[in-house]
């Protein structure tokens, strides 16, 4: 076997684990949680302070600016989720866009009583 013959065998080779192994990677990344999944845990609303807990069982918690809520959650897709919270009255039931992307959190909703949607961020708190 000639010199050039065996390079050229080598390279095949590196490239075909090469590949592999960036198929490999690609598959693994597009594993990530489900936002339902990826939601529970204390998040931190950066606008105004205020620290939201979402928990597995789909209930919720916020406190901050002297409230404290109670509610619940549920995903209708990937990237909307229905959120009632009790009220004294009757609960306020939000329709929400939301986006998780690691520690970070968008979450779009109309409040009752406004016409434009209003975005908050929410940072994970560790």
């Amino acid at each position: 076997m000639s010199i050039t013959l065996w390079k050229r065998s080598q390279f095949s080779c590196l490239f075909i684990v090469a590949l592999f192994g960036c198929c490999a990677v690609l598959t693994w990344s597009s594993c990530s949680k489900k936002p339902s999944a990826a939601i529970i845990g204390k998040w931190e609303v950066q606008d105004d302070k205020e620290i939201v807990e979402f928990h597995a069982d789909g209930t919720l918690t916020s406190s901050g600016s002297g409230d404290n809520d109670n509610g619940t959650y549920t995903f209708t897709d990937d990237s909307h989720m229905k959120v009632a919270i009790n009220d004294t009255n009757e609960p306020i039931v939000l329709n929400c866009t939301v986006h998780i992307q690691g520690d970070a959190m968008d979450m779009t909703m109309t409040l009752p009583g406004e016409n434009k949607p209003t975005t908050s961020h929410l940072k994970r708190i560790k």
